[in-house]
């Protein structure tokens, strides 16, 4: 496995998993509207740089130790990022889900609006009990879109 860190912070790492392939955002606590705006992008700059249709890539984003999202920055990932997103070819959000009641609510919240403009993109959101789950279930899906092709 290929694993890249293209940012580390107190706040996150975000790493580009060539080998599943995969950009995998940790969150290790609470980051503000600037950090989590410029990690996000960090993030989804590498992915259009990397992904094409032969060779998808996914998205992790691990929240095991994520807090809470404000509001703002909920509506900005539903407004801005994830429309990036998915014109970018990203069409799954894989979810780790986080140890603490406050990660779980905002992924929830998340989630709820990646998926309420489907005239727009859905981004669909799928749990997983750990990272590795995780990275199994892009890899079953980058190898079932690379098939399709």
């Amino acid at each position: 496995m290929v694993e890249k860190a293209i940012l580390e912070e107190a706040y996150a790492t975000v790493l580009a998993d060539a080998g599943t392939p995969c950009i995998v955002v940790q969150l290790h606590g609470f980051a503000n509207r600037e950090q989590f705006k410029h990690m996000m992008n960090t993030g989804l700059e590498y992915f259009q740089a990397n992904t094409t249709p032969q060779q998808p890539w996914g998205w992790i984003a691990d929240t095991r130790r994520m807090s809470a999202i404000h509001n703002e920055i909920q509506q900005w990932l539903a407004q801005d990022w994830n429309v990036r997103a998915y014109r970018a070819g990203l069409r799954e959000m894989s979810i780790v889900t986080s140890e603490n009641i406050i990660g779980q609510l905002a992924t929830q919240q998340y989630a709820q609006l990646a998926v309420a403009q489907p005239e727009t993109y859905v981004l669909e959101p799928v749990y997983y009990p750990s990272l590795e789950d995780a990275k199994q279930g892009v890899r079953k899906r980058a190898a079932r879109l690379s098939a399709e092709q």
